[in-house]
Formats: structure tokens, sequence, C-alpha cells
């Protein structure tokens, strides 16, 4: 058997970078590391928990499985590390239950690494990381009602609350856990035509910079809109929450939560490059995670297309490069004072990414 981890999706990466953390596989060692086997083992912790700390086995037993997932499936829950200490676990796991496949987030922390917003960037790494690599799969997590940071967590992280879910093993005694599924994607237009204007104009109103200066006629949107989608190469790639039936019928979906083109090279020279335009998310969710989880989106379905290179633009004095530096982007071109708009000009500034 071989010492890699196999890979989930072409050339997923197995180890994620966030802004503080480093997610790297489990290894051999961790399944016997006393910190990490605290973390599963110390009854401080589990008090907003409806399950109860495992026994140092079966923490071992627990390490030793996910780790064997990273063999057996190719993706399996990381070692979160600070400065190459681990300060928690978490990530994604393949499961099945009820015939219905998806993938587990979960995340836990040492004691002293709490109060940092580790679980929140283990979480939301998570999520964007399955919407850019294994869309087929949702993203389901459960959480105590009463485990407030957590549900906050878990939020933050772009996931979408379905109501109360109870498994068979649940104690008895304990409320019912509260269910969470991450976004859905979509492709082409379909029949939320109405849905992307209206997402388009209230962006343009909120002063998103998406096309115009600030609120802009419906006909003039949809103009741009229409213009979009009969472009050759094109491909409308749209952000969904799930709904209450999405669990058992992956069609139902529910309200738009934002969206954005990939504009695929057409001529023969530019075949592997592709340009994101009109990116957009829902401005009454900010700060749920949501662009990160379209930027990954729009990323996994520009290279299952065979593009190897993204290119976007923005307008300057946004402050978007540094949201889109996190992506791997790195400038290739800026014409100073390049746009024109009521009140003084901006630079037009180019940003690129290997996919």
């Amino acid at each position: 058997m071989s010492s890699e981890p196999k890979q989930p999706h072409l050339n997923a990466p197995s180890t994620v970078r966030t802004k503080s953390l480093v997610l790297r596989p489990i290894t051999a060692a961790d399944t016997t590391d006393p910190r990490i086997l605290k973390w599963h083992t110390d009854a401080e912790g589990y008090e907003l928990m409806a399950e109860s700390p495992r026994t140092p086995d079966e923490a071992s037993e627990s390490l030793q499985l996910w780790h064997e997932g990273w063999e057996a499936d190719g993706l399996s829950y990381w070692i979160a590390e600070h400065d190459g200490v681990p300060v928690g676990i978490g990530g994604l796991r393949h499961m099945n239950y009820q015939n219905h496949p998806h993938l587990n987030l979960y995340y836990r922390l040492d004691r002293a690494a709490r109060g940092r917003g580790y679980g929140r960037e283990i979480a939301s790494a998570a999520t964007a990381f399955a919407l850019e690599w294994l869309p087929q799969l949702p993203v389901t997590s459960r959480i105590a009602p009463r485990n407030i940071p957590s549900l906050r967590t878990i939020q933050r992280a772009g996931m979408i609350g379905l109501g109360p879910f109870r498994m068979p093993h649940d104690p008895s005694d304990e409320p019912d856990n509260l269910l969470f599924e991450s976004p859905v994607i979509r492709l082409g237009i379909g029949e939320a035509y109405e849905e992307v204007l209206d997402l388009w104009c209230r962006v343009n109103a909120d002063g998103g910079a998406v096309g115009w200066e600030g609120e802009a006629p419906v006909d003039e949107v949809r103009r741009v809109l229409d213009a979009h989608l009969a472009a050759d190469g094109a491909t409308l790639v749209r952000l969904h929450a799930p709904n209450h039936d999405t669990w058992s019928d992956a069609t139902q979906i529910g309200d738009l939560l934002g969206f954005g083109v990939v504009q695929r090279g057409t001529w023969f020279s530019t075949a592997h490059r592709a340009t994101l335009y009109r990116v957009m998310t829902d401005p009454d969710l900010r700060g749920r995670n949501l662009g990160a989880l379209l930027m990954g989106a729009l990323h996994g379905v520009a290279r299952r297309d065979g593009v190897e290179i993204c290119e976007i633009g923005y307008r300057g004095g946004t402050g978007l490069e540094s949201f889109y530096e996190r992506f791997g982007y790195r400038e290739t071109g800026r014409v100073v004072g390049g746009l024109r708009f009521s009140w003084g000009d901006e630079d037009d500034v180019a940003m690129a990414r290997p996919l």
C-alpha cells in the first residue's frame, strides 16, 4: 500500500493552508500522540455536545480509522498545525447514511487553542475544498442546539441549517441535533433567471463593483446578463442554499446565494485559459464564507472543463486584491486610471492564477 494519500480528485491537494493554519493528513504517529488523544478523552469540551468523551482506546481507534481514510478514500480529517504545533483536528470524511453519500464536517481544538478562530478556519476551508474538488457530495454536520459556539462556527463557514435531525444512536434524553448542509452548485441559468437578475440588481444597489457605479436600471442589467448567457465558452455557475427536501432529493434547492461566470478562451491559443466575470454573493449574507465557496465552485467548474489558468479583473480602490490573493491570484497588469467614474478615475487591475 502506498504511503502517500490518494487524492480525492485529479490534482487535489492533500494539505491546505489557511490564514493561520496548515491542515495536513493524519499520520500513523498522530494516532498515538498523547496531545491529540487528549482532545477526544478530556471531558472538558464535551459539555455542550450530545455525546460522551472517548476512552483512550476508543480515541486511538478513531484516529486510526481517520488515518486509514486517506488511503481508502483519498480524503479524511486533517491535523491543524500552527507554527508546526498541532492545535486541532478537523475537515471532511466520506460517510453514507441511509444510502445518502456525503462528507461529514468535523472539528475539535486543543483547549489552549480555542477562542482564536481556528475552528472557523478549519470549517471554512473544508466547505470551500468540497465545493471545488467534490461538488457531487454534500457536506453535512450535526450540532447540538445548546452548542452555541459551534453553531456560530458552522454558520460562518457557509453551512445552511435544515432543522432537527435524529439518528438511531442519539441519546434518548438529549434533544435532536440540528442538521446543516453545504450550499449546492448549479450550472446554467435554468429556472433561476429572475433570481439571478434580482441578486445582480441588489448587489449594484448595495455598491458592489459588478459593472455599474451603483443602482442600475433592471433592463440594462438584463441586457448584460443576456450577453453573458449567449457568449461562446461561457458557463454561469450558481450557488444555492439547500432546503429541507435536499437531503432526500438532490434536485431540490433553495434560494440563490451567489453566482459568477466562467468565460473560457475561444481562440486556439487561449483555450486553456478562462476569465471569471460578475462574481457576487448575496449582500445580506456577508460574513458567511459565501465568497470563498463561490470561488471554489468557479475554480472547480473551470478545472473540470480543462482550464489551466484563471484570470479575473477588479476595480482599484475596492480592496479586492487581498480577497483574490487568498486563492492564489497574483497581479498580472494594471492600467493606472483605466476606469473612469463619476467620482474620478480608478485603476483597472488584472490578476491570474494557475489551476
